[in-house]
C-alpha cells in the first residue's frame, strides 16, 4: 500500500495540477489524501475545489484555512465584519464569494480529522496540524519532548501520522511510528520553491512506514501573475501582498505578528478609509522584513 499525501495546496492551481500530475505516474495503486488547506490565500479557489472534488477514492480533511472561510461567511449573514477583521481576512471573504452554495457545504461537511486501516494491522492517521490543534505544527526542529506531549496517549507502533500546516517537511520516525509533514503544494515555506507532497510505502520487513518527500516544479510565475489577476483589490485588499511576497520568495514574512500586531495596535478607521490603512501596515512590515532578511 502506497499513499500520497498532500496539504497546503491554498488554492495553487498550478501547484496542484503539477502535483497530481507526478501522483499520477507513480500508478494507480496509489492512495491519495489531502490533509487540509485547500483554498484561502490563493488565486483559484473554485478551480481547486473543482480537481479536488473530482479525484476518485480520495481522503480530504479540513485545514484551518477551510475554518476562516465558512466564519467570513456566518461573519457576513450576520453583517459582523467589522475593522480590522474586514481587511485582514478580505482574502477569505473574496475566496467564500467564488464559492457556490454546494461548494461551502461541501467544505463545512469535510471532518476535521480522519483514520484509514492499513496493512498488517496499521494505522493512517490524518491531521491538518496536530493530533491536538489544527494549528499545533510538527516542525523540523520538533524535539522529542515535544513530541511526546502532541502524542500522548496517542502512541501506537506501526501507525503513519499524516500532517500540514507548517508549509515545510519532515519526516519524523520515532517509538515505532512514521511522523510526517506534507509541507505545502501551493506555499513552500522551506525556501525550496518547488511543490513538496509526501510518499509513503508499508515495509513489511520492519513492520512501519517508510516515507519521503518528493518535490515538483509547477509555473510559479503563472500563479503569482493570477495573485493580481484573479483577487480583485478592492476584495481581497492589501494582505494579498504578504501572501504574493510568501510565494514569491518560498519564506513565511511573518503574517501571524503581524496580524497579532495590526490587531493590537486599535488605530484602525472604519469602511471604506481600512483598506487604506491595512494598505500602509503592510507596507511597513514588508519593508522591516526586507531590511531583517538582507
Amino acid at each position: 500500500m502506497r499513499i500520497a499525501a498532500i496539504s497546503d495546496i491554498h488554492a495553487n492551481l498550478p501547484a496542484l495540477e503539477a502535483v497530481l500530475e507526478d501522483i499520477e505516474k507513480l500508478g494507480s495503486d496509489v492512495q491519495i489524501v489531502v490533509a487540509g488547506d485547500l483554498i484561502n490565500c490563493g488565486p483559484y479557489p473554485h478551480q481547486t475545489l473543482q480537481m479536488l472534488r473530482a479525484l476518485p477514492n480520495a481522503v480530504i480533511i479540513a485545514g484551518n484555512h477551510e475554518e476562516y472561510i465558512l466564519e467570513q461567511v456566518k461573519a457576513l449573514r450576520e453583517n459582523r465584519v467589522v475593522a480590522p477583521y474586514r481587511t485582514l481576512f478580505a482574502p477569505a471573504i473574496w475566496a467564500a464569494e467564488q464559492l457556490r452554495p454546494e461548494e461551502l457545504d461541501w467544505l463545512r461537511d469535510l471532518p476535521r480529522q480522519t483514520s484509514l486501516a492499513g496493512p498488517e494491522g496499521s494505522y493512517i492517521e490524518i491531521v491538518h496540524g496536530s493530533p491536538r490543534y489544527q494549528t499545533e505544527g510538527i516542525l523540523p526542529e520538533t524535539t522529542e519532548l515535544q513530541l511526546a506531549q502532541i502524542f500522548e496517549g496517542r502512541v501506537r507502533p506501526g501507525t503513519l501520522w499524516i500532517a500540514g500546516h507548517t508549509h515545510r517537511p519532515v519526516i519524523h520516525y520515532w517509538r515505532g511510528m512514521t511522523i510526517a509533514n506534507c509541507g505545502s503544494v501551493g506555499a513552500p515555506y522551506d525556501g525550496d520553491h518547488l511543490a513538496a507532497y509526501l510518499l509513503a510505502e508499508w515495509d513489511e520487513r520492519h513492520k512501519r512506514w517508510q516515507a519521503q518527500t518528493r518535490r515538483v516544479a509547477f509555473d510559479r510565475e503563472k500563479a503569482l501573475a493570477a495573485l493580481w489577476a484573479n483577487a480583485d483589490y478592492n476584495q481581497a485588499g492589501p494582505f494579498m501582498k504578504l501572501i504574493w511576497l510568501n510565494l514569491k520568495n518560498a519564506r513565511h514574512c511573518e503574517m501571524r505578528s503581524f496580524v497579532n500586531n495590526y490587531i493590537a495596535r486599535g488605530d484602525y478607521p472604519p469602511p471604506p478609509d481600512d483598506f487604506l490603512h491595512l494598505e500602509q501596515a503592510v507596507a511597513e512590515h514588508i519593508a522591516a522584513y526586507e531590511r531583517r532578511a538582507s
